[in-house]
């Protein structure tokens, strides 16, 4: 992750958000249905970018032996202060998903969904998040999500126009499908802003096959939960992938 997203998530209000007020909500319904359809009861699941521990805990509490990783030490320390206060058994690291620190093989499934590989600065980087996580599995399945410019036409739209505007000046050297972050903690942001990748489901499954990965089956969460408040916040595609047997 880099460094500006580190100082994207200290700010308070965006620690409440992935903290406190979505670790109430568990494992969203097509999480949970893809975790119940894929991943094997009571196995060892390492979950990448755990924030404030929503995940984790959802698993922990569905009966796996739970790893759970983050970058941030505040979030570390909110994860680890929620397993305690939940009566849950979970390992909670501070890692880097570029370089995470397990052996090979060490567990049956992975979850990595939310933001993470979208604050990734750089493909060749993504690339190798996706690498590390299949490095540490056994033969078996892993969920991965991504935000999706599929969401919406206004996010096709304005791509397009970015992304050929972008052959023509690009001063911060973006990729395409990259986006500032406008808004850190509710309030819009001034000065230096943060970085985000948007991907196409195309470009997740090159990826993911370049890592390594056999891809499956793949849910956008905005037309699997149809019943959300707030649909701008369902903007995720998660996507089974699995390793196969050498």
């Amino acid at each position: 992750m880099s460094g500006d997203m580190r100082e994207f998530y200290d700010d308070p209000g965006e620690r409440r958000k992935w903290g406190a007020e979505t670790v109430r909500l568990g494992l969203y319904p097509t999480e949970a249905y893809l975790v119940d359809k894929y991943f094997s009861p009571g196995a060892a699941v390492l979950d990448v970018g755990c924030g404030g521990g929503r995940e984790a805990f959802g698993l922990a509490e569905r009966g796996f032996a739970v790893t759970a990783v983050d970058y941030l030490p505040a979030f570390v320390d909110v994860c680890r202060r929620g397993a305690r206060e939940r009566g849950l058994t979970i390992e909670v690291h501070e890692a880097d998903a570029l370089s995470l620190p397990f052996a090979d093989g060490q567990f049956d499934h992975v979850l990595m969904v939310g933001q993470l590989l979208g604050h990734i600065r750089g493909r060749e980087n993504r690339r190798r998040a996706l690498r590390e996580i299949f490095r540490v599995m056994n033969p078996g399945e892993a969920i991965v999500s991504t935000n999706a410019v599929e969401r919406s036409w206004m996010y096709r739209l304005y791509f397009h126009f970015v992304n050929a505007g972008r052959k023509v000046y690009n001063p911060h050297r973006l990729e395409p499908y990259d986006a500032f972050v406008r808004r850190i903690g509710g309030v819009k942001t001034t000065g230096d802003k943060p970085i985000f990748h948007w991907y196409r489901t195309p470009e997740f499954l090159a990826d993911a096959q370049a890592a390594g990965w056999r891809t499956g089956e793949y849910l956008r969460r905005y037309r699997f939960e149809r019943d959300i408040p707030d649909p701008s916040v369902s903007g995720e595609t998660f996507y089974a992938l699995r390793k196969e047997t050498p």
